[in-house]
């Protein structure tokens, strides 16, 4: 089972929208390939199977800006990342992206990088955004490896015919997990450790006669330094009725545990997140700040309309339903979110938190705590399964953002952990088998109106727990459910904008705003 981080995997990354698996992801690529390229890049070759999920909408969702402006060092939310392919040839570097098929595309999301230096060397790549905004680099010049991006990484490549003995010995001396590689005639070492390398170890590995090539790559995210306290759903409901904690202390200790930060650190970093959410949602409210491709903004107008008493019924439901349509505006234009738990569901949970917030006066300390209990959901769902619509569809981006701000708002609401976990467990049973079919490959239709509709419904799901109902199924049965329905679902209603509501003829025919600009 994969180490899950809420900071890293769950309630982030702090990125562009629109998309965490095709914007955050390939940024953190692009960032771990020029480390592992050690040269100032010269060129960058991105082959893209034509077939996946990214190949309809790599440009579209900014993945080609987001593994340039990774190479070139520019962080995800600096303005310059849209001119990154601009910047490029001013840096020295020349781009190409090719729609061609490779033996190792074995994910939607897969991507092969050959990327050259200037100083004459080269790295080859498989690396692939499995969701979330979460990476795997699975292969590097040929050698099987797995790195994550979440620990300092050395590849040491052996000189023919050497036993590797000496650089072992070296390398052994930091790294806290230590792989011997072999493949044909080549041979290498891979260590990894929440903690740089010294340079005069590295100093000493290249000085060493059986080390022909030294690669090092640092974390693009916080390194992973300790043990997870839980992995199922039982060990956390234990936990917390031991320790008499909810379900937002569970995700902080947890979180503690794993990443060996302090309590106040983390709490303030989750403040920090919580922020942007409320940012965004202000953001959004502007239509004159916002730029989509499909839609006009209409969060401002439907909260004007529940003020004006222009709507039906109204009240907290349709406000939390109008801001997060509100930030999934930002998210569309290109602003700075927080994923959560990914780029296409970035709108739901500021939604719901503004809401508590303004309309429900939580204060700024217990929402942050909401946001930790919707955080372990989160986690338990990446634990057993997906962030990514490009494998299990809508319900494990949308559905998965939903059944978190449930239980964030029983935290709110002071219930206890199994009633947050009942309360996302039952919007989880309700939206199971919601397919991915956004319009022409773009993160608006139905993208909006869903984080909108789970916003509302993240409210009643918690009210029904809270009133009485008895869930019969745990949240983890329903995750694997969620997990089984979601593989079962064929590629064309999984990110590829072939099938469902995408294919429609007034689909086809919508208008790109953003093109009509140009």
């Amino acid at each position: 089972m994969k180490q899950v981080s809420i900071l890293n995997n769950v309630i982030g990354p702090v990125m562009r929208g629109p998309s965490s698996s095709h914007t955050a992801g390939p940024w953190r690529i692009g960032k771990l390939a020029v480390d592992l390229l050690g040269d100032k890049p010269k060129s960058a070759t991105f082959f893209i199977d034509p077939k996946s999920s990214l190949a309809v909408c790599y440009h579209d969702q900014g993945s080609d800006l987001a593994l340039v402006s990774g190479i070139l060092g520019k962080d995800l939310t600096n303005p310059d990342f849209f001119n990154a392919l601009k910047l490029a040839p001013k840096e020295g570097l020349t781009v190409s992206f090719k729609l061609e098929s490779f033996p190792e595309a074995d994910h939607p999301n897969s991507i092969f990088v050959i990327l050259e230096g200037h100083g004459g060397s080269m790295v080859r790549m498989h690396a692939k955004s499995i969701g979330g905004g979460s990476i795997e680099i699975t292969s590097v010049d040929d050698l099987p490896v797995l790195i994550k991006g979440d620990s300092h990484e050395v590849l040491v490549e052996m000189a023919p015919n050497s036993s590797g003995t000496d650089a072992s010995t070296i390398l052994s001396k930091w790294a806290q997990k230590l792989k011997n590689i072999k493949k044909q005639d080549k041979s290498a070492l891979h260590g990894s450790s929440p903690s740089a390398p010294p340079k005069e170890l590295l100093e000493e590995l290249k000085g060493s006669p059986e080390v022909e090539r030294l690669r090092y790559a640092r974390p693009v995210m916080f390194p992973i330094a300790g043990k997870e306290m839980f992995k199922d759903l039982k060990t956390l409901l234990d936990l917390a009725n031991e320790n008499n904690w909810t379900l937002g202390d569970a995700a902080l200790f947890y979180e503690h545990n794993i990443l060996q930060i302090s309590i106040d650190t983390l709490n303030e970093e989750m403040k920090k997140r919580l922020h942007i959410m409320l940012n965004a949602v202000k953001e959004g409210l502007n239509p004159e700040k916002i730029s989509m491709r499909l839609l006009k903004p209409t969060a401002q107008k439907i909260m004007t309309a529940i003020e004006s008493d222009g709507v039906f019924l109204g009240g907290t439901h349709l406000k939390a339903a109008s801001r997060a349509m509100a930030a999934m505006h930002v998210s569309s234009s290109g602003g700075v979110v927080c994923a959560a738990p990914t780029g296409g569901s970035a709108g739901l949970i500021p939604g719901v938190m503004a809401t508590l917030m303004e309309d429900m006066g939580l204060s700024e300390d217990d929402a942050v705590r909401s946001l930790w209990a919707a955080g372990a959901v989160g986690l338990l769902l990446d634990q057993r399964s997906t962030f990514a619509a490009e494998v299990a569809g809508c319900q494990v981006e949308i559905g998965a953002a939903g059944a978190m701000a449930a239980a964030a708002v029983v935290e709110a609401a002071k219930g206890s952990a199994g009633q947050a976990c009942d309360a996302a467990a039952i919007l989880f049973q309700n939206v199971m088998g919601s397919v991915c079919d956004l319009i022409q490959g773009i993160v608006e239709i139905p993208c909006h109106t869903r984080n909108a509709a789970l916003a509302s419904q993240a409210f009643l799901c918690a009210d029904l727990i809270l009133g009485g109902y008895q869930n019969p199924v745990p949240l983890d049965e329903t995750i694997d459910a969620v997990d089984s329905v979601g593989r079962m679902l064929p590629e064309e209603l999984r990110c590829t904008s072939r099938g469902g509501i995408a294919i429609c003829p007034s689909a086809l025919a919508l208008p790109r705003l953003d093109l009509q600009k140009q």
